[in-house]
């Protein structure tokens, strides 16, 4: 089988040009292992290579786990790529080292190093002028693999979908290829090509599904590899589709401070809901797989109970669920813009002539009813303010919760205080007890300012 036979009885071409992968006068950055998939890619690209006037780059690394036949790997690359005159990155990563020092599975591990160099590469293309892509190998076994693992562990629409031909610049051309179909091109045309031993072991959990459930599935039904990619074809349509109306409701949704109207979310037909959730959410993390089905599950069962509720999130953050809207905190990034907050006091004899303040932050306060020495302090225990001309008294707590503060900022509001009984939630009310009147001899002038604080 010729390479050009491969690519139109495999329809390649057709499935590059679907998906819009390759562009003329692109640069592309090749993953190349050296194992069967890279090897039939780069012998892909190179036929492609004049059609698309192809600018085309090779990265190899050497994860350092499989000690001499790594290497002999990186040799076997090495030689291929000078024989057709490939430029050839070729990095070794110490990725036992890095897993064990990040918490990550070495296969966690390895897979962030290689895009990492991939995309660092890529760059350097971009650099000098090309719209560059990197190609990587996955095959139509790989996509079921997938499919199958995310099944098991737990996933939503998205991990249905499987492994995406074409996403944040990386284009995968084999994707609809059957692993036996690329072996028997190289095969045919005597191509070498590295074998990893450890894909024979069943310690890795992809390993089991390759070696003992897709075996099985094939027994069943021989067509079953064709019958799973063309499920995630229809899929990924769905999630496309919902995708689309889901960032119709964020823009509904959001406001000028970056929260959710929470009632736009809750109403909303649930599964827009949740991918709605699931990309707001995605926007704080580092990778979207770090939002889970079990946290957008949790948030939309809150989201129709009263009162406020918190989700906690991966690396720290905390979604609130508050009475009108949703919103993220990090508790680092709080902790960093922490400010010193700064009171100005001015005492002076009451005229009625005298105009109030209109500033959010600066109050007056009648002197005589002050029993005790003014105190600037968060809430305490048995902390009420009086609420009307009649005396009547309200507890903070209670009154947090009316005016709807979030509990997590009821412990950082600054308290003008009089004992227990509060004259001032700064940036909220006063006490009407402390208010002037026409029995006012002198006035408490209160000023609030912050400062940012300086590490």
């Amino acid at each position: 089988m010729t390479i050009g036979s491969f690519l139109k009885k495999k329809k390649i071409n057709e499935y590059i040009e679907k998906y819009n992968m390759l562009n003329r006068g692109d640069g592309v950055v090749l993953g190349l292992s050296g194992g069967p998939d890279s090897v039939c890619l780069f012998f892909v690209l190179l036929a492609l290579k004049s059609e698309y006037d192809l600018t085309i780059e090779a990265v190899h690394i050497n994860h350092m786990i499989r000690g001499t036949d790594a290497d002999e790997d990186q040799e076997y690359v090495r030689q291929l790529c000078q024989e057709f005159d490939v430029p050839l990155k070729a990095l070794k990563i110490d990725i036992p080292s890095l897993a064990s020092a990040s918490g990550r599975s070495i296969e966690e591990e390895a897979r962030i190093a290689r895009y990492e160099a991939f995309e660092n590469a890529a760059t350097m293309l971009r650099d000098k002028g090309f719209n560059t892509k990197i190609a990587v190998a996955h095959n139509a076994d790989d996509n079921a693999e997938t499919v199958l693992f995310h099944m098991a562990r737990g996933t939503g629409l998205d991990g249905m979908c499987g492994i995406a031909p074409v996403r944040d610049g990386i284009i995968r051309p084999l994707l609809a290829v059957p692993k036996k179909d690329i072996l028997e091109f190289l095969e045919s045309n005597e191509i070498a090509y590295c074998i990893d031993a450890t894909n024979n072991q069943v310690d890795y959990d992809r390993n089991r599904i390759r070696h003992n459930i897709m075996p099985e599935l094939n027994l069943i039904n021989d067509k079953a590899l064709e019958h799973i990619f063309d499920m995630t074809e229809r899929l990924s349509q769905v999630a496309d589709y919902i995708s689309f109306e889901a960032k119709g409701l964020l823009q509904m949704a959001k406001q000028e401070d970056g929260s959710l109207r929470k009632r736009a979310i809750s109403t909303a037909p649930r599964v827009i809901a949740s991918q709605a959730i699931k990309e707001y959410l995605s926007s704080f993390m580092p990778y979207q797989k770090d939002v889970s089905a079990v946290h957008i599950d949790s948030i939309l069962d809150l989201l129709n109970e009263d009162g406020e509720r918190q989700v906690q999130l991966p690396y720290k953050k905390t979604l609130i669920i508050s009475y009108e809207k949703l919103y993220v905190i990090d508790k680092e990034e709080a902790e960093a813009k922490k400010v010193n907050p700064r009171f100005e006091y001015r005492e002076f004899a009451y005229e009625k002539a005298m105009n109030y303040p209109k500033e959010t932050y600066t109050k007056w306060f009648d002197c005589d009813r002050i029993m005790a020495n003014v105190v600037i302090r968060t809430r305490a225990e048995g902390d009420y303010l009086v609420i009307d001309s009649e005396g009547n008294r309200k507890s903070i707590q209670d009154y947090f919760v009316d005016e709807k503060i979030p509990r997590h900022m009821r412990d950082t509001v600054p308290l003008v205080c009089d004992g227990n009984h509060v004259m001032w939630v700064v940036g909220h009310r006063v006490s009407e007890y402390y208010k002037i009147s026409t029995n006012t001899t002198r006035v408490l002038e209160i000023s609030y300012t912050e400062e940012e604080q300086n590490e």
